[in-house]
């Protein structure tokens, strides 16, 4: 008898306990991801999930806002040829002036001036530099100028953004060369040191692979954000992605499939609000275009039409995702909707094998005029049961035409960290992108820029697109002010992708918004922005 009055009485401690925790306001979240960052430097990868997580504790010069406008976040007017802050630089350059805010300050309190910029230039230019762009003028602490030698039309937006000189400028003095750098940089090496981040929060705790955990910022004078701490856990599966979910283990998820959420929203609708919106994002199959096979060209468009786009976004998006006809998405106003397509089409598929020279094998697949059976790697990102279900229909319906497509998937931190920027794939990789509003693709398909040890590995043509015709369409393209000419010239490099398939385009995802209930904010009425970067605006209710 004794006993079960114990328990009881410890049930009702338990009971009122929880009550007690479930009524009083919550100050804490935590957000579970499938991916992480390969690196916390700014400038080192390119990543979508390093910029969701950079977006709690870093703010960059200029971003694009949820209505798709252009707006300062460090600045206090973006530059404008009828503002007169770009004007016209010898014969062909341009001087385009920037002014900070007053009163911007990194996390350590130190201020964060021009000669942040101008350090933030130097480093950028090692990995990712931006054709024309060739040096950044200080003024005086607030003021600054960008200076071009070619024109660009997207000059109100290439500010260079700071790196906190009084951390990181010895240290990149005194490296040995980019990537000795990169190694030694305090974001790497000690990413929680408050002075590498002028955001609403700092990195409090991080475990490389693992989590991060974000503190408030005492030196932030935007809006205080209402919690005190946000952790982003690693789970590299989807599936235990949402159990976490669903048992309360995480508040919320970023990188639940689309196949998850549409489950969610049917079962769990009670407790969470999702939104599906149009996105820039396109999914894609890069190829390796050192692969002899892939390097043919009519290898490349069997592919594409030995593909059913429609049947495969009807099955496993319910539609609600649309197929991919381009690089570009039906949100994007610059989308040429010309291009030549590539419906699916198993006999033309077939043909254009043969004029390729792979014949019918014994095994049912094509073969080479060397014997070797057409065989090519599909690499993707594991642990994402979404990713593993598309590619299990990518390789039916091309071993329908003679292909034999071999998985060999990765975790997505080694995916996209280490395999793409190295191009360490064979044959193929699926990956998605996220263009920026009307943003010609210079670092996805410019020959300068195939990643390589002589640019840091900080290109982003990972199949290794070589096209002179390509190289100057683009440099035209961003030297083009004019934006009736520019779009005419942008039209061209689209329909040249189309032609040539340096990638495969399959689907256009939907932005997936996930938010409990409970929580306000999470969600924008558009998708172009990330939610991190309105961290700070995000509220019970």
């Amino acid at each position: 008898m004794f006993n079960l009055l114990a328990r009881l009485f410890v049930l009702g401690l338990l009971l009122a306990a929880s009550v007690a925790h479930a009524q009083s306001p919550r100050d804490s979240l935590t957000i579970g991801m499938v991916e992480f960052p390969a690196d916390m430097h700014p400038f080192i990868t390119n990543q979508l999930v390093r910029s969701y997580v950079h977006g709690f504790a870093r703010r960059v010069v200029t971003s694009f806002d949820i209505n798709n406008r252009l707006t300062c976040l460090l600045c206090t007017e973006i530059p404008s040829i009828a503002n007169g802050r770009a004007v016209r630089e010898g014969e062909h350059g341009l001087a385009v002036r920037f002014t900070l805010r007053p009163g911007l300050t990194w996390g350590d309190g130190v201020a964060l001036t021009s000669h942040d910029i101008a350090l933030g230039f130097e480093i950028e230019r090692q990995f990712n530099p931006e054709p024309g762009l060739i040096g950044v003028q200080e003024v005086d602490a607030t003021t600054y100028i960008v200076h071009f030698n070619t024109p660009r039309y997207d000059f109100d937006r290439l500010s260079p953004d700071p790196i906190p000189a009084h951390l990181e400028e010895a240290i990149f003095r005194a490296a040995k060369d980019p990537l000795d750098y990169g190694r030694q940089s305090l974001y790497n090496r000690a990413p929680t040191t408050p002075g590498l981040w002028n955001g609403p929060y700092l990195v409090a705790a991080f475990t490389p692979g693992d989590q991060a955990r974000f503190s408030l910022n005492p030196y932030w004078a935007g809006t205080k954000p209402y919690f005190r701490t946000i952790t982003t856990r690693v789970i590299e599966n989807t599936a235990a992605l949402q159990a976490n979910l669903l048992a309360g283990d995480i508040d919320t998820a970023w990188g639940l499939t689309f196949d998850q959420s549409l489950a969610l929203e049917k079962d769990h609708g009670d407790a969470f609000e999702l939104a599906f919106l149009p996105s820039l994002s396109t999914t894609l199959l890069v190829p390796n275009l050192a692969n002899p096979a892939l390097a043919d060209r009519r290898v490349r468009q069997a592919i594409l039409h030995g593909i059913d786009r429609k049947t495969l976004v009807a099955k496993l998006f319910a539609g609600r995702q649309p197929v991919a006809d381009g690089i570009l998405s039906p949100a994007e106003p610059s989308r040429n909707a010309a291009i030549p397509l590539y419906p699916y089409d198993p006999t033309r598929a077939r043909a254009l094998l043969a004029d390729a020279g792979f014949r019918p094998g014994a095994d049912k697949y094509l073969h080479g005029p060397d014997g070797q059976r057409l065989s090519i790697d599909l690499t993707g990102a594991s642990g994402v049961r979404l990713v593993e279900l598309v590619e299990q229909v990518l390789q039916s319906q091309l071993k329908a035409i003679g292909i034999e497509l071999v998985l060999h998937n990765e975790p997505p931190r080694m995916l996209l960290g280490e395999t793409v920027r190295h191009r360490g794939f064979q044959g193929l990789v699926m990956f998605s992108w996220l263009p920026g509003p009307d943003s010609i693709p210079h670092s996805r398909f410019h020959s300068t820029r195939i990643p390589s040890a002589a640019n840091s590995f900080g290109g982003g043509n990972y199949g290794g697109y070589v096209n002179p015709a390509m190289d100057q369409l683009l440099t035209d393209a961003l030297a083009e002010l004019d934006p009736a000419r520019r779009q005419d010239q942008w039209n061209r490099i689209q329909s040249l992708i189309a032609e040539d398939l340096p990638v495969l385009p399959l689907y256009h995802p939907a932005a997936v918004f996930l938010q409990p209930r409970w929580i306000r904010g999470m969600i924008p009425p558009q998708s172009l922005n990330l939610p991190s970067l309105a961290a700070e605006e995000w509220r019970p209710r």
